[in-house]
């Protein structure tokens, strides 16, 4: 995680936040999303690096994690592992796959996750302090072969997903809707899936997602998605670029 200030269009005054290590060669699983809390606090996320047997569930190793700084880099002696020996005092939750969406939720101040399951089980999750996500030990996928790699869904002590997708979209991307420009968006939850090429328009009810359409189909994969401080919803979209959602008129 890098730090810069952006000035007569060039990157500078450049400072590394935070190193994950080991270095890894595999090439899948960076998670890398990154939010802001209203108390100043960063969240960003590093997924398992394609090392679930290791990394996820072992607070010694980075990987597979919710990581909380101060925005130059301090890490805050609040976070739950800070007085834990030999833990990575940054983590801020763990037993995480791949998450490559992350908002805090303007409506309840909660910085919501997801993340990539395997074949099956992509997850939305409310991130809090200190608590277990479950991967790989629970999952409601199976490996890409078709073979389990768990027998268990949900383990007591360990938080289950607020919603899953299964069969997989592969999400990527993630927006609330707080402004009047789409009266029809408002309160929902925009998720992009690479895999199928299309933004889910998620409606919540109680924290829960009780329907979904799809929106934007079949213009590339779905990147990031973004409310703009002008109201409008902006679309990065592979092979395509950036698109703005026009509202109904």
């Amino acid at each position: 995680l890098t730090r810069a200030v952006f000035k007569d269009g060039k990157l500078t005054n450049k400072k590394t936040l935070y190193k994950a290590s080991p270095n890894s060669n595999k090439g899948q699983h960076f998670g890398s999303r990154i939010a802001f809390d209203n108390e100043g606090y960063l969240y960003f996320s590093v997924g398992d690096r394609g090392n679930r047997d290791d990394n996820p569930q072992d607070i010694m190793k980075d990987c597979g994690k919710i990581y909380r700084l101060y925005d130059d880099g301090r890490i805050p002696d609040d976070n739950p592992f800070f007085n834990v020996a030999g833990a990575k005092k940054a983590i801020y939750s763990y037993g995480h796959r791949n998450p490559q969406g992350m908002e805090m939720n303007p409506f309840t101040n909660e910085i919501w996750t997801h993340e990539h399951g395997p074949r099956g089980g992509d997850e939305i999750n409310i991130i809090k302090a200190g608590k277990n996500y479950g991967w790989p030990k629970a999952s409601y996928g199976i490996n890409y072969s078709g073979s389990k790699f768990t027998n268990k869904k949900t383990i007591e002590g360990m938080e289950n997903p607020l919603h899953h997708w299964t069969p997989s979209i592969a999400p990527s991307g993630m927006a609330f809707v707080n402004n009047d420009r789409y009266p029809e968006l408002q309160g929902k939850l925009l998720v992009g899936s690479l895999k199928f090429q299309y933004v889910s328009v998620c409606e919540l009810n109680n924290g829960k997602v009780v329907k979904e359409e799809k929106i934007l189909e079949n213009l590339g994969r779905v990147r990031s998605i973004e409310q703009g401080r002008d109201g409008y919803i902006y679309v990065g979209i592979e092979n395509l670029g950036i698109v703005r959602l026009n509202p109904k008129k």
